[in-house]
């Protein structure tokens, strides 16, 4: 049982690194709209994709790995058990629904941010007329995903105060 303290302490690490990309995602946001059309733009714009994809790699590579094993390895839980533990198995509806908006969405679209921003970051040619609305696109399902990731949140700490 020594397995499990490590467990948890990695589960809260990933979950404080996904959470606290969601206050940074939005500072960013907003200084990019600012720099639209401006000096920087690509590069900021080339960040805001990186905490996107490292801060959602990191949290959801975590959270899912040590969620499992939390899963398995305690006799008291179990996978989507809706009449034992509705608090975990909401989570791990949640967790699935994650899972899918980022395939599904979030990946492609950064791939075709990456693509549109291009290679050369101290260029200073404005971005395409393309590139703000994939732009806007993202920043909403990132928005539903951190908002989600917040619920799984919520659900953890609560969870021995709600029964």
């Amino acid at each position: 049982m020594s397995l499990y303290p490590f467990l948890v302490v990695v589960h809260i690490i990933s979950s404080v690194i996904w959470l606290g990309a969601f206050p940074a995602q939005l500072i960013i946001e907003k200084s990019l709209a600012s720099a639209k059309g401006k000096s920087g733009e690509r590069r900021l714009a080339s960040v805001y994709l990186v905490l996107i994809n490292i801060g959602g790699m990191a949290g959801m590579s975590g959270i899912l790995v040590t969620g499992i094993l939390l899963v398995s390895i305690l006799p008291f839980y179990s996978f989507f058990n809706f009449s034992a533990d509705h608090w975990l198995a909401a989570k791990q509806v949640i967790m699935v629904i994650l899972l899918v908006l980022t395939f599904a969405l979030i990946i492609p679209s950064g791939k075709k941010l990456r693509q549109l921003l291009g290679a050369d970051l101290e260029n200073n040619q404005p971005l395409s007329d393309e590139f703000y609305p994939a732009l806007k696109k993202l920043s909403k399902v990132s928005l539903i995903l951190n908002l989600l990731v917040l619920i799984n949140f919520l659900l953890a700490i609560t969870h021995r105060f709600l029964g």
